[in-house]
């Protein structure tokens, strides 16, 4: 990078002596500004990487550590599941290990007899908008709610993905969420997985609802969840205005609300002091954190990957490692994977335009994880 970085250096005074313009130096100038915002130099080197941390208020009870034993159960169903799906990854390509206690693989029962949870899916940021391209931790092979998920089958049979808005508040969203659970108050058990902003989304119905919360609802899943908000969210907030004049698929409700201020750092941990302690007792919380390498992230995440690694390089292009993690909650591991691919299966689309743009670097083994995220809650919830 430092090479680089000279060699643009020395192109732009070059240029500039060359054509003695300078039109040409203004547009190196730009270009070292460019470069400098996309691969600037981080705070962080790899040797300098600190263990795994988390961000969150005082007062907030720490998270407890359940990696070894989400791998132990997830090692199971890559294993049984191996060549059933696309996109097939092994454990260790699946999973970061951060220091990890080794702990010997026990084995594990992966029952297919119908079980009565239902599995409520938020998700977030933008999801209406390309609804009609992908459903969260879905096949890709449709966007029928009906069969996107039949891989379930026969074990988890209710499945229901919240139709929240791309660019609303959580405010907004929290009344959707609420419609949603309080649908399924007759259920026996139901989990909610709340990906990305459909967190905080999930939290604030929680705290709306407070203890007319549905007795069911024995926990919530943070997958790449927006918990204590996002310094990429603090910094476009800026450009609010801008970002106002840009079009939106067709797909997306014009909801004329700031989303940005709902996943801003500011927002988030303010909201995690007030609230916390208010929130309905019995629900369990368990977090899986995402990050990757920018190489292995779309090309367009890259970008905002470099924004964010200014602060901390483990980071999946939208959130750090340590702002996705709840208080109190079992942390179930880092996987890798970018903000996208862990959840949006947009290179299965059958979409054209959209498989072309959101392919790059998007296969990810959703089925596998999805099914472990389950099946280890399930198990958890009622031991």
């Amino acid at each position: 990078m430092k090479l680089s970085l000279l060699g643009l250096m020395l192109l732009a005074l070059f240029l500039f002596w060359l054509t003695d313009s300078l039109w040409w130096l203004t547009g190196a100038l730009t270009l070292l500004w460019l470069w400098r915002f996309l691969f600037g130099t981080y705070m962080l080197r790899e040797k300098e990487m600190p263990p795994p941390l988390t961000l969150f208020p005082l007062g907030m009870p720490p998270a407890h550590d359940e990696r070894s034993q989400f791998r132990n159960l997830l090692g199971a169903v890559v294993e049984q599941r191996e060549g059933r799906y696309p996109d097939g990854r092994t454990l260790e390509e699946i999973l970061h290990n951060l220091g990890e206690d080794a702990v010997p693989p026990v084995p594990v029962d992966l029952p297919e007899t119908p079980s009565n949870l239902v599995v409520v899916i938020v998700s977030g940021v933008l999801w209406e908008c390309v609804s009609d391209v992908a459903l969260p931790f879905g096949r890709g092979v449709s966007v029928d709610v009906a069969t996107e998920y039949d891989y379930l089958k026969p074990r988890y049979g209710t499945i229901e993905v919240v139709h929240v808005r791309g660019i609303a508040t959580s405010e907004h969203n929290a009344r959707i969420v609420e419609a949603a659970l309080r649908k399924h108050k007759d259920a026996t058990n139901v989990i909610v997985v709340a990906y990305s902003k459909g967190l905080p989304d999930t939290l604030e119905a929680l705290r709306r609802m407070g203890a007319d919360t549905p007795h069911n609802l024995r926990a919530v899943v943070s997958v790449a969840g927006v918990v204590s908000g996002s310094p990429l969210a603090d910094w476009l907030n800026r450009y609010k205005k801008v970002l106002e004049l840009l079009p939106t698929p067709g797909a997306c409700s014009h909801v004329n609300e700031n989303f940005l201020k709902s996943i801003s750092r500011d927002r988030c941990l303010h909201w995690l002091r007030k609230n916390w302690h208010t929130l309905p007792q019995g629900i369990r919380y368990y977090s899986l954190v995402t990050f990757v390498k920018p190489q292995c992230m779309h090309w367009f995440l890259r970008m905002l990957y470099a924004k964010l690694a200014e602060v901390e390089p483990r980071n999946d292009s939208h959130m750090l490692i340590h702002d996705q993690v709840l208080p109190g909650a079992a942390l179930l591991g880092y996987v890798k994977s970018d903000h996208w691919a862990v959840s949006l299966p947009f290179n299965r689309s059958k979409n054209s335009f959209w498989n072309y743009l959101l392919r790059h670097n998007n296969a990810f083994p959703r089925e596998v994880l999805f099914e472990a995220i389950v099946r280890y809650v399930e198990e958890d919830v009622r031991s």
